[in-house]
């Protein structure tokens, strides 16, 4: 595969047929059109469902197949909004209360009635090792994961920190680039959500090395509970890169769950140079 071409998803596509070589109670629905022969059907064209336009009648079956013992994944990535469990926000839902994990775009954003099924994870992998762990997660838990991976290439932070390889990815990821201990009293710290979110925080981190850097994976309320204690044991003024705005965005969520710190978010607009200046004036601003 070019590196032209390589997308986070692809890594999704692949992982999720090495998991179903090893698991055959794995089985794979792409609910949109096909654009490719995709790497699960080559390898397990026995498990792999192709539903196109008419996957809105076919929650049913996925159900059945989930109470059959199958450990389902309907993945809606890929271009086009025309349809497709993950475009649609109510068959998303659907498809996690039948108990399967969807895999969709990081930019659906988590609708309040996402946020309160409680037995759902949701996760927003950035970068090769964090989806393939994600994703290995998922074919192992008896709860359903609600996964947002990006459309562009993948964001690693594997050269920053030490990874949990193919274990449980800790509430908080911290950007062990520089020692941590250095940005303690500083008191400013980036949190990072998805690939965007990372790409413009380790962008940051190459101009100054005033931020730390925080990044979070799940977004499940347990999780994000987990994540703002650390967070707040270690800094009081927050900027967030990436999530979504609005009641289930990161940043509103993190501040309710922080009262006594400052969480900020910072709009993207896709021009790298242009966002670094903008975060950096946001941190300028929190500074004590």
């Amino acid at each position: 595969m070019g590196t032209t071409t390589f997308r986070a998803e692809d890594v999704y596509r692949e992982e999720l047929a090495k998991i179903g070589a090893e698991d055959g109670r794995v089985v794979c629905v792409e609910a949109l059109p096909p654009r490719a022969r995709h790497p699960f059907e080559t390898a397990h064209p026995d498990r792999f469902f192709q539903l196109g336009s008419v996957e809105g009648a076919m929650v049913s079956m996925v159900e059945g197949l989930v109470t059959a013992g199958f450990r389902v994944f309907v993945c809606g990535l890929g271009p086009g909004t025309d349809s497709g469990a993950a475009r649609s926000p109510l068959l998303t839902l659907a498809y996690l209360e039948a108990g399967a994990s969807v895999v969709v775009p990081d930019t659906q954003a988590c609708s309040a009635e996402l946020l309160r099924t409680s037995r759902v994870r949701i996760a927003v992998p950035s970068g090769v090792q964090e989806i393939r762990a994600v994703v290995r997660g998922a074919a192992r838990a008896v709860r359903p994961y609600h996964i947002r991976i990006g459309s562009g290439a993948p964001v690693d932070l594997t050269a920053h920190w030490t990874g949990a390889g193919d274990g449980d990815i800790p509430a908080v990821v911290w950007d062990l680039g520089e020692d941590l201990g250095l940005h303690e009293d500083a008191g400013v710290c980036m949190v990072s959500v998805g690939e965007d979110g990372t790409r413009l925080a380790l962008a940051v981190r190459e101009r100054s090395a005033e931020p730390a850097h925080a990044h979070l994976v799940y977004l499940d309320d347990s999780h994000l509970a987990a994540a703002a204690g650390e967070l707040a044991r270690r800094y009081d003024r927050f900027v967030v890169l990436g999530g979504h705005r609005g009641p289930g965005g990161v940043s509103q969520r993190l501040s309710r769950l922080m009262p006594g710190c400052a969480v900020q978010e910072t709009s993207m607009s896709g021009e790298l140079t242009a966002d670094v200046d903008r975060v950096l004036s946001a941190v300028r601003r929190l500074r004590p």
